[in-house]
């Protein structure tokens, strides 16, 4: 059985008081059997306007990696991530940032792998009435690479740095940039949500996805 634990942040340490109570969208892990939900709050008084990953990245405590899941995974003993469930995205504005998706990768001469990717890879985009509330649901999938031996560690959740990939030069930047800066009417786009807590997962072999 996989274990899991929740490690929240203490705001009070790591803000001031005016920034303590600054209204913000606020994102918190839950944990269901093979399933892994993320709430978002939305404690503004504007309907806001976001992008959540369609994978949820897991680092392995005995590695310096980021991610378990990618080009790599023969690298690592087990595989930890979580892939979206589809149809939850807003439809109208998932439609803008695929457009402006597959529109760049033509741009920069790309074209021939529109429609490549993996189940998981690229963003949803998701519209939050002001004081609301949603959940975003993934599918947990814990899998070991060859050759299989005994093996348990501590998995640690890795949140897409949106904040980060839209002010750098990360290739992929580019079209999130371009769709951040669309007019979205009475709703603002905010990029990166305030996680309240940290998710881990302990795994061992027989947590392996059957």
């Amino acid at each position: 059985m996989i274990k899991y634990f929740l490690v929240s942040i203490g705001f009070v340490s790591l803000f001031s008081c005016k920034e303590e109570h600054k209204k913000v969208l606020n994102l918190e892990y839950i944990k269901n059997n093979q399933s892994i939900y993320i709430q978002l709050k939305n404690n503004t008084d504007k309907d806001v306007l976001f992008l959540v990953p369609n994978s949820l990245e897991f680092g392995d405590k005995n590695y310096k990696s980021y991610s378990t899941r990618g080009s790599r995974e023969d690298d690592y003993p087990i595989n930890v991530y979580a892939v979206i469930e589809s149809g939850q995205s807003s439809k109208i504005y998932q439609k803008k940032l695929d457009s402006i998706h597959d529109a760049y990768l033509t741009e920069i001469g790309n074209g021939g792998f529109i429609g490549d990717e993996r189940p998981g890879d690229g963003h949803s985009v998701f519209y939050l009435k002001k004081m609301g509330k949603l959940k975003v649901k993934y599918q947990l999938t814990v899998k070991q690479s060859l050759p299989i031996y005994n093996y348990s560690s501590k998995f640690k959740q890795n949140y897409y740095p949106y904040d980060k990939i839209l002010k750098g030069t990360f290739p992929e930047g580019e079209y999130l940039r371009r769709f951040s800066k669309l007019n979205f009417g009475k709703a603002k786009f905010i990029a990166q949500p305030v996680i309240e807590d940290s998710l881990y997962l302990n795994i061992s072999q027989n947590d392996v996805t059957k």
